[in-house]
């Protein structure tokens, strides 16, 4: 962290913004400001206590207490000033003014009062990772068949027949034929699926074919369905799908970093 003040004068707080601002680093003020809009239309928002962030790709957010959304943003900044002024009750105003020039758009905040200002260099290398559909399940059956049964064989995934795709097409240890459907919410439906991809196989390959459903979770009354028609289940911990993430790069910061190296 470079600096942290709290209650900063203004002629402190315009010194910080000036030099840091333009640069590539994470600036964030909370303060009591009113906000003006010009460009494309033309809005004000009068004052309260916001939390403003100029981000390292040079956008700016203007955030009120509550809802996740900016009350006022741009995406790009050309340019950013900083004034101090003097109004009529002797009072002065800090003034941020972030310049876009195509379109062109001003955003001006006008601060009171600052309680908080903290520059910063953040470091973010990791891309987010949405893990927990079936598709997962799919490509870990495929990169690890044991999870379904040892000694498992996969031939094919998506194996497109006149009733579908099968989810993972493959043989087993005795070399028969193994039909996967795999949900992460199996009901009735699921079954009927499962059976017909079953029987378009057994139109095709000589053999005994077995289907078997892959599942997280599993209720008894879909469980019967399944025997009464020879079909088999599987359960799968998604805890075994999910793959674990990889450790955070080392030059990213922990929290030993936040120690004395600011300066408050």
């Amino acid at each position: 962290m470079k600096k942290l003040l709290r209650n900063p004068e203004f002629s402190e707080a315009s010194d910080i913004l000036e030099e840091y601002l333009r640069r590539d680093f994470t600036v964030q003020i909370n303060g009591l400001c009113t906000v003006n809009y010009q460009g494309r239309a033309k809005s004000k928002l009068d004052r309260g206590e916001r939390l403003v962030i100029k981000k390292q790709d040079s956008a700016i957010l203007v955030h009120g207490p509550e809802n996740y959304q900016p009350k006022n943003w741009q995406p790009e900044v050309d340019s950013y000033s900083v004034k101090i002024e003097e109004v009529e009750d002797d009072s002065n105003l800090l003034v941020l003014e972030a310049k876009r020039t195509n379109p062109e758009e001003v955003v001006e905040i006008q601060f009171e009062d600052i309680d908080f200002l903290m520059v910063d260099k953040l470091v973010d290398k990791s891309d987010l990772k949405i893990r927990g559909h079936e598709v997962d399940i799919h490509e870990s059956i495929e990169e690890e068949p044991e999870l379904v049964e040892e000694e498992l064989k996969v031939v094919e995934r998506e194996k497109e027949t006149p009733a579908g795709f099968i989810d993972v097409f493959a043989r087993d240890s005795e070399d028969e034929w193994v039909v996967i459907e795999v949900k992460r919410n199996p009901d009735y439906n699921t079954v009927l699926q499962l059976q017909r991809y079953v029987e378009e196989i057994e139109k095709e390959y000589s053999g005994n074919i077995r289907g078997i459903l892959v599942a997280p979770k599993m209720t008894d009354k879909v469980l019967n369905y399944l025997e009464e028609r020879d079909l088999e289940f599987v359960n799968v911990d998604m805890e075994d799908v999910i793959s674990s993430y990889e450790a955070i790069d080392n030059s990213q910061k922990g929290l030993s970093d936040f120690g004395a190296d600011y300066e408050v």
